[in-house]
This record gives C-alpha cells, sequence and structure tokens, in this order.
C-alpha cells in the first residue's frame, strides 16, 4: 500500500497541507493548538447566533414594515381594543376605527379587524423571538459538546422556521 500526501510550499520548504487553522506547524509536524481551537470552535458559535439573529430581524422588518406605521397600527389596535371594552358604542366611534369604516364594514367588524389582524402579528413575532431563542440555546448546547455540525444544523433549521413564519 503505497499513501500520496499532498505537500504544500511554505516559505520555508515543503510539508504537508495544514489540517486546519488551529493546528500550528511545529518544525517537524502540524500540532494542534487546543486553545485556538476552543477560540475558533466559540467564534463559530457565536458567528451562528449572530446569523440567527440577522434573520430574525430581517423577518421582523419584513413583518412590521415601516417603524412608523408599525406604532400607527399599535395605536389603532389600541384604540380598537378600548373600543371593543366599552361594548362598541355607535356614537364613541374611535378615529382609528371609523377609518376602517369602509365598503359597508360596520365599525364593529372594523375594530374586530383591527384586533385580529394586531393578534396575528403579535402572534408571528413571538413565534420569530421563540424560535430565535431556542435556535441560539440549542446552537451553543451542541457546540458546547464539540458537535459543531449539529449546531450548523440547528441554525439552518431556526432559519428555515423563521422563513416559514414571515411566509405563512
Amino acid at each position: 500500500m503505497r499513501v500520496i500526501q499532498e505537500m504544500h510550499q511554505f516559505e520555508d520548504g515543503l510539508r504537508p497541507a495544514q489540517p486546519s487553522v488551529a493546528h500550528d506547524w511545529d518544525g517537524e509536524n502540524w500540532v494542534l493548538d487546543a486553545a485556538k481551537a476552543v477560540l475558533l470552535e466559540q467564534q463559530e458559535t457565536e458567528r451562528l447566533c449572530a446569523r440567527v439573529d440577522a434573520i430574525a430581524d430581517s423577518a421582523r422588518a419584513a413583518l412590521v414594515g415601516d417603524p412608523l406605521k408599525a406604532a400607527e397600527y399599535a395605536q389603532a389596535a389600541s384604540e380598537a381594543q378600548a373600543f371593543k371594552e366599552a361594548g362598541y358604542p355607535k356614537k364613541a366611534v374611535p378615529l382609528a376605527v371609523s377609518a376602517w369604516v369602509v365598503k359597508g364594514r360596520t365599525a364593529k367588524a372594523a375594530a374586530d379587524q383591527i384586533l385580529d389582524k394586531a393578534a396575528e402579528l403579535n402572534s408571528k413575532l413571538l413565534a420569530l423571538r421563540t424560535l430565535r431563542l431556542q435556535a441560539k440555546e440549542r446552537i451553543r448546547a451542541q457546540a458546547s459538546k464539540g458537535k459543531q455540525e449539529a449546531a450548523k444544523d440547528a441554525c439552518e433549521a431556526a432559519i428555515e422556521a423563521i422563513g416559514k413564519v414571515v411566509s405563512g
């Protein structure tokens, strides 16, 4: 049996390929620097967590849109909730609710629709938060066991789930 090993040119001559960036050349062999390996794994773990955060931030922005519009919708939901709690008084329809009274929609129907949309948005935002936090916990748990591939898989699974929240 013949073993052919690829050699690479370095400033001090030929040597086998560096197995990983966590390995250092000791003059004769590549030696794993355990401290460097731990640091690189920590950096990769934080990179994966930051990726989940960034995807979740983009998803929130896609759901909420313009921050001023989001504040406007939150105000409309607050007024619709107060209107509902007051028993939908016909002589005291809030402006935010009356703006939705179009095409034969009653003030009650408008308020209920505003509240339904607000509840749907809040549900999606909570789902994003839950997915983001659980993913980061899974990533860190897998990485702490030395299972970097499983940590990457947890990251990818979270990104896919976040996409489904936004699209569905």
